[in-house]
């Protein structure tokens, strides 16, 4: 790699407090590099210490791309970066996603999009999937909105666009698949009608932008220099292709990850990203930091024994100088509800002597296991906060707030503007609403242009004409100001003009309290923005409300994570990624729970889950609670468990001689062979209805099964306990 003489002085060099190997990988260009970094080993550090080495020696930080993987970390990393290298203005630091965006937005013509589109959350997406199945006659399918919206993110994280995803479809002859394609042409259609791009197009969309205009690629391929990026094993195939094809002619590229981490197949990574770089490189270098500055020896030992029964992985042991510390602790609980009280106890225990609550954090495998927990902190009167639930821009009256920003700054942003037509009430009904989308259809116009033309709309009563020039007149009026006014003035003003503010003040006369609780969100919204503006004079940008739109659709719940408060954290494992406790119980270690659907699981399926556990592990800086319970109600009715194998394989389950005979009983189950008798019977369940058994795992007492019913629902049963009847 080129590279101007490196700044090496003993001054730069101290202020960088790197240990050998982080200096090796900081110091190292003159190939493509992949620095294996595991849990606590100050891969951050070596990053922004490489980046800023760059700056420092001459580099224009303009040219320097780093992609991570939050907002939350892309801001540490700038702030890290600017602390030691003062001429890092300009430096290009985001999420795959924001890049996209950035992209899209100064090539929106290029890339066949209109100016000022809107990204599509999640919801969204699922509202536009549901309006396809209703069009195309598919109403029984629009219950499978969040299945639908699925398959075609990871279509799009494959690169694989409605065309070619139902060609592929019909070669196959898979109804259920072409129906899926179907589903996802007048998506897309959808889509580009409304001018909006969900998270998927982010990336595919760029991606093609510069794969396909050759003047764009040579720009861009030119333009950045130098390309880093971090948790690379948690790219999907078109965030490695957007990598690949950027730093193909300079090879000026460094990724750092674990494969040990790579804990989200569910969502599109691709773990080979990461094994195979040296294959997609042939020049590269590996640089493993081993050195954990995070936990202690013995969380540290437990961790290496789990992983190391993974085969898909590079090898690394971790290791620490921290010393040995507290043995881990295996807590035995008779259920859930006892589970959760020993949480409480612990979370006492920790403050009585001199912690604080937000020391301590509990982690778990599903959402649903949060409600026990939630209940004895609360019946024990400990402070909480839950990560994952319902977050403030995704509280109802914000969603509503928000529509109105988006269809004032983007008219043909349908989703939005079916959300607050009618809010406050303007007489315009399903019915009504209904005529206007078949106009808008007939004549391939936009909705909101459809309500331009509402006087030509045959079969809507004046009532509806009336509050259809009332809504557009709303955004008619201030459309101008889009430009002129702040953000937050912007906001306030349409609060008041829509009559939003005043809908919700009225609706104190049925409930004081609720109306109090959303106006306050309103009044914090307005705050928000006002932070916004603040931060963005703060870096020389020019607050606008489309930036803060941009800003907030592609937060994620981390980003929003508090640090340093009085309160016990709750939250899943795929959360906990990046973060660090003091203490940290890790709950529900049961077969069947975690590994989840262990009997259904494949080598791939196991492996992902024994990384969840390595990440929950390894969050753990001095303290690590294991706990499982003995029984589990499920729907109402109660099982009893087995201790999940990780607790073997990490090697903490203490058993004494006498127990042996227990111990073995309890891993033979885990590798049963698979019985027959059961596998293909065509079975009824209470709840589910009808379906067929598609596998069997284990023996006698310990045999569970997996049904597929008829209405796509997959569920895996231990057969002695299970309501189902065979036939």
């Amino acid at each position: 790699m080129s590279l101007p003489e490196l700044n090496l002085n003993k001054e730069a060099l101290s202020k960088l407090g790197l240990n050998d190997k982080q200096f090796e990988a900081a110091v190292y260009f003159d190939s493509p590099l992949l620095i294996l970094a595991g849990a606590g080993t100050g891969k951050t550090k070596t990053l922004t210490a490489k980046i800023a080495l760059m700056i420092n020696s001459g580099v224009s930080a303009s040219r320097i791309l780093a992609i991570t993987f939050t907002n939350k970390a892309a801001g540490e990393m700038r702030q890290r970066i600017a602390a030691i290298a003062p001429q890092s203005h300009g430096l290009w630091v985001y999420t795959f996603h924001a890049f996209g965006a950035r992209i899209l937005r100064q090539h929106w013509q290029k890339a066949g999009l209109k100016k000022d589109f809107t990204i599509y959350d999640e919801e969204d997406q699922k509202k536009l999937i549901k309006n396809a199945c209703e069009e195309l006659g598919l109403e029984k399918e629009s219950s499978k909105a969040p299945i639908y919206a699925s398959l075609i993110s990871r279509a799009k994280d494959d690169m694989l666009d409605a065309q070619s995803y139902l060609l592929h479809a019909r070669v196959s002859n898979d109804s259920n698949r072409i129906r899926a394609g179907q589903v996802y042409m007048l998506y897309e259609q959808k889509l580009a009608e409304a001018n909006a791009v969900d998270f998927g197009d982010l990336i595919m969309k760029t991606v093609k932008l510069i794969r396909d205009d050759q003047d764009l690629c040579a720009y861009y391929k030119e333009y950045f220099r130098y390309i880093l990026v971090d948790e690379y094993q948690d790219t999907n195939r078109a965030q490695y292709f957007l990598v690949k094809l950027l730093s193909q002619d300079h090879h000026n590229i460094c990724v750092v990850g674990d494969p040990d981490q790579s804990i989200y197949s569910w969502r599109g990574a691709d773990i080979r990203n990461i094994l195979d770089f040296e294959k997609d490189f042939k020049d590269a270098r590996t640089i493993i930091l081993e050195q954990n500055y995070r936990s202690t020896s013995s969380i540290l030992d437990a961790a290496n024994k789990l992983i190391s029964h993974n085969k898909g992985r590079k090898e690394k042991n971790l290791w620490t100088a921290n010393g040995a510390g507290e043995k881990i602790t295996l807590l035995e609980c008779l259920n859930e509800t006892d589970e959760a009280a020993v949480a409480a106890q612990k979370a006492a225990a920790l403050k009585r002597q001199g912690a604080s609550y937000g020391d301590f954090a509990v982690f778990y495998r599903t959402n649903a296991q949060s409600r026990n927990f939630e209940e004895a902190f609360r019946r024990n009167k400990i402070p909480y906060k839950l990560i994952g639930s319902v977050r403030f821009y995704e509280r109802r009256e914000i969603k509503d707030a928000i529509a109105y920003l988006r269809v004032l700054v983007n008219p043909s942003d349908s989703v939005s503007l079916e959300r607050i037509i009618n809010l406050p009430a303007r007489g315009i009904g399903p019915k009504a609403l209904e005529t206007i989308k078949a106009y808008a259809s007939r004549r391939g116009l936009p909705m909101y242009e459809a309500l331009l033309a509402a006087d030509d709309i045959e079969n809507l009563a004046p009532s509806v004409r009336k509050g259809i020039r009332d809504f557009v007149k709303i955004f008619e009026d201030l459309k101008n100001d889009i430009f002129g006014d702040e953000p937050h003035y912007l906001l306030e003003k349409l609060l008041a003009k829509s009559g939003y503010w005043q809908m919700t003040e009225d609706s104190a006369e049925k409930d004081p309290q609720e109306a109090l609780n959303r106006l306050g969100n309103l009044q914090e919204l307005v705050n928000a923005v006002k932070d916004f503006e603040e931060n963005c004079k703060k870096r020389g940008e020019a607050p606008s409300i489309q930036r803060y739109l941009e800003e907030i659709t592609l937060q994620s719940e981390v980003d929003n994570l508090k640090e340093n408060s009085d309160a016990v954290t709750l939250m899943t494992l795929h959360l906990a990624k990046g973060l660090e406790f003091p203490c940290v119980m890790l709950t529900g270690l049961e077969e069947g729970l975690f590994p989840i659907n262990a009997a259904a699981c494949d080598q791939e399926d196991m492996e992902e889950e024994r990384r969840l556990m390595y990440v929950g592990m390894t969050r753990a800086k001095k303290k690590l609670y294991l706990s499982w319970a003995q029984t589990r109600r499920i729907f109402g009715k109660t099982y009893p468990n087995l201790m999940s194998r990780f607790v073997f394989e990490a090697k903490v389950a203490d058993f004494s001689k006498n127990k042996e005979p227990e111990k073995e009983k309890i891993l033979n189950a885990y590798e049963a062979p698979r019985p027959a008798a059961a596998n293909g019977r065509k079975v009824a369940h209470p709840l589910y209805g009808l379906g067929r058994i598609v596998q069997v795992t284990g023996t006698g007492e310990f045999t569970k099964v997996t049904v597929v019913f008829d209405n796509g629902v997959r569920q895996t049963f231990m057969l002695k306990f299970a309501p189902l009847e065979m036939f």
